[in-house]
């Protein structure tokens, strides 16, 4: 009979995952030996740390919808490990953690009581479910077997997101007996569903207001990615010739080069989007929680349901109308839906001539309010290099096709605010924690699924060394990811909240493309902005990683681009 191991390897391959990220250990290393042989069925990719394993499984599950295996020693994947869960737990991204108790293998402590919660040592069981959809404990080989297929279920049920497996020991080195209890059945009966969809009757109230409208817009949030619903936002949004503006986790919902797109909404977005959300008389969310970000800490300059109807479509129904109160939530899948809403709209066709007057008079309002084009900066050649036109110079030299992975601090604001998207589904951004040290290792991990397009990671010099041992895993499995940082010697965002009183913010000089050259990566370090477009170009082309580590100006803050509380809502 086979071991708990094998027969969770072989369940593993029934479920579907391909990928396993993560550093054997403990009662995890036997899984990983019984994938020796399989390289055709299960990619294993070890990394070099547990935090960006889990945050390369993240971008792996966003990309595909399927959950990616992050998978090591128990201490470490629920505490290193735990910033990649943790980001991916309130990202909604698909991701099964398989761990261990490691009970008699570290000798650390009493028999059997390693992270197991009894007295004397840390419980891991309470620490996975805080940031995991579901966690089982397995103490038997059939117990693991179920709580595989059980995680799976959960990680791509609804709303999407970490499951978790905690092993004894025994239960991967023990025997698999189909005799014992819980017994086990076929692996994709317990997948077997269909998308959520709304009822009809608040489908048709959704086509009315919008058909109704005099200023709708349509505000589209990480749900439409999940739910790889960018098709048919584009439709509903040519329909009725809808504004759309997105969130900062939902950018690229809709190419921002679309002629109804007015760009990111929110705290660090731009004030074309603000000001039409603001001005509309319908607003529908799709598949966005209107957190904070987003809504400029919930201004009523900016949304207001007691003076905007503000429809909402979420495929967890305790999301509609959570941060801001909804007229009517619709819950289900946001493709599902919206298939639904084009369907219905069939009855409420709008004129072509009206519409096309609508979109003329969307570009000449964008004109007028300088659509992605509000800092002189941008076109400065000024040294050290302006970050506006550090992003400028990225978007007009990286192929659109390019998937974009952001970090945390000032440059995730840079890049979100002046960077315009052009094509859909190109941007990745840790939005749960926003955690510094998530855009290189997620490079990795949307490299792996898309081996035929570039992948460029935006980050901070503080960002970079957090998690610039993916380099070297990049370098390994022959993934060419390219790491553009944005080198301002410090914690940009710390250091400008902080002026002129300086502590615990400022870097020593680092010249971070030599370290993606030890790492065995290509490197260049830019000072001057006209050389930075022939330094991206070298990079792509390299075919290994690349750093091109670009000095930034230390003094440019963000702040001044930040929408205020007023400024965007002038009726």
């Amino acid at each position: 009979m086979p071991t708990g191991a094998q027969k969770m390897a072989e369940t593993l391959l029934e479920l579907g995952v391909d990928h396993i990220f993560g550093i054997p250990g403990g009662a995890t290393g036997a899984i990983f030996n019984a994938f020796y042989g399989k390289g055709d069925k299960m990619r294993v990719i070890l990394a070099r740390h547990e935090q960006s394993a889990a945050i390369m499984a993240d971008a792996y599950g966003r990309l595909t919808g399927k959950p990616a295996v992050v998978m090591g020693q128990g201490a470490f994947i629920g505490t290193s490990g735990g910033f990649g869960i943790m980001e991916a737990y309130l990202s909604h991204s698909p991701m099964l953690v398989i761990t261990d108790t490691s009970d008699g293998g570290f000798w650390q402590l009493g028999n059997n009581q390693e992270v197991s919660g009894e007295y004397g040592t840390a419980d891991l069981l309470s620490i996975l479910r805080s940031m995991t959809k579901y966690t089982s404990l397995a103490t038997t080989p059939n117990e693991a077997v179920l709580g595989v297929q059980l995680a799976a279920k959960h990680a791509t049920s609804g709303a999407p997101g970490p499951a978790a497996v905690l092993l004894r020991t025994q239960a991967s080195f023990g025997q698999f007996d189909t005799a014992a209890t819980p017994r086990i059945h076929a692996s994709p009966g317990y997948l077997s569903t269909v998308p959520a969809t709304a009822p009809l009757e608040a489908v048709r109230r959704v086509v009315q207001a919008l058909a109704r409208a005099e200023r709708p817009v349509i505000i589209a949030g990480n749900g439409v990615h999940i739910a790889r619903a960018h098709d048919e936002l584009r439709q509903l949004a040519e329909l009725y010739a809808i504004p759309v503006t997105t969130t900062y986790k939902g950018k690229s919902a809709i190419e921002e080069t679309h002629p109804l797109s007015v760009g990111p909404m929110g705290i660090y977005g731009i004030e074309t989007a603000n000001r039409i959300v603001s001005e509309a008389d319908v607003v529908l969310v799709v598949g966005a929680r209107l957190r904070p970000q987003d809504t400029a800490s919930h201004h009523p300059n900016l949304l207001d349901p007691a003076r905007q109807r503000i429809l909402q479509i979420d495929v967890e129904p305790r999301n509609a109308g959570w941060t801001v109160p909804v007229e009517l939530g619709l819950a289900g899948d946001a493709k599902a839906v919206l298939v639904q809403v084009l369907e219905a709209a069939s009855a409420y066709s709008k004129d072509p001539a009206e519409r096309e007057q609508k979109v003329v008079a969307l570009a000449e309002r964008k004109k007028q309010l300088k659509f992605f084009e509000d800092s002189p900066g941008i076109h400065s050649d000024q040294k050290p290099v302006l970050p506006q036109r550090l992003v400028r110079l990225l978007q007009e030299s990286v192929d659109p096709s390019t998937i974009i992975t952001l970090d945390a601090g000032n440059n995730r604001g840079w890049m979100y605010h002046f960077y315009q998207s052009q094509r859909p589904a190109t941007f990745l951004n840790p939005g749960g924690i926003a955690g510094m040290g998530w855009a290189i290792p997620a490079a990795v991990g949307a490299k792996e699924v898309y081996r035929d397009r570039p992948v460029m990671a935006v980050t901070g010099d503080g960002g970079f060394v957090m998690t610039s041992n993916a380099i070297s895993t990049a370098v390994q499995y022959d993934l060419p990811i390219v790491a553009v940082v944005l080198n301002d010697g410090g914690l940009g965002m710390v250091r400008e909240n902080q002026r002129p009183n300086l502590i615990a913010s400022e870097f020593v000089e680092t010249d971070h493309a030599k370290i993606g050259e030890a790492y065995g990566g290509w490197g260049v370090q830019v000072k001057d902005p006209r050389d930075l477009p022939a330094a991206i170009h070298d990079a792509f082309k390299a075919g290994r990683p690349a750093v091109v580590d670009v000095i930034t100006d230390r003094f440019e803050g963000f702040h001044q681009f930040r929408a205020g509380v007023s400024e965007f809502a002038r009726r």
